[in-house]
């Protein structure tokens, strides 16, 4: 496959945007098999603070979003900009494109309506493991993961899971 692809992943406060539940990282790489073209990383000021049991998730606190975060209406348009019209890739991709999609209604901006491809569901077709979390599936497949639970190492771990997958596929 050599289509240009973005690989995103997002942090969250919690598990549902439409319980009050916010993106506060977003990361992407735009991809053309091992070839990283372009990088997106924002921090987002959430409306509220984050509770404890979202930092010891991802280690982002309020004092890291009150220094290096941007107003949701500022990370938001140039994110839409960054992916375009491509594919977008995520492990789990949905739970990612719910949340963009629910802040993106918020902000008045249209939803993503591009294609994508989920590196859970590929493992779920192609390997047989216990758990198919993306920690699971890498380690299987000897990606190595810099940093769990923050946006760009987990693409970055997206795309080693996703290139593997592809070998196993023969794609």
């Amino acid at each position: 496959m050599t289509h240009q692809l973005v690989i995103l992943d997002v942090e969250t406060t919690g598990f549902k945007p439409e319980n009050g539940h916010e993106i506060i990282e977003i990361g992407a790489l735009k991809i053309v098999r091992n070839n990283v073209l372009a990088e997106f990383h924002a921090l987002i000021k959430p409306t509220r603070p984050v509770d404890p049991e979202s930092q010891k998730i991802h280690g982002i606190t309020d004092k890291m979003l009150e220094a290096e975060g941007k107003p949701a209406g500022d990370v938001f348009p140039p994110f839409l900009k960054f992916a375009g019209q491509n594919v977008l890739v995520g492990h789990n991709i949905q739970f990612d494109m719910g949340f963009i999609n629910f802040h993106l209604a918020k902000l008045g901006l249209d939803p993503l309506k591009n294609a994508t491809m989920d590196t859970l569901d590929i493992a779920k077709r192609l390997l047989i493991l216990p758990s198919y979390s993306l920690e699971r599936v890498a380690q299987y497949l000897k990606v190595p993961q810099p940093l769990a639970h923050r946006a760009l190492a987990d693409v970055a771990t997206t795309h080693g899971v996703l290139l593997k997958l592809f070998e196993r596929a023969k794609v």
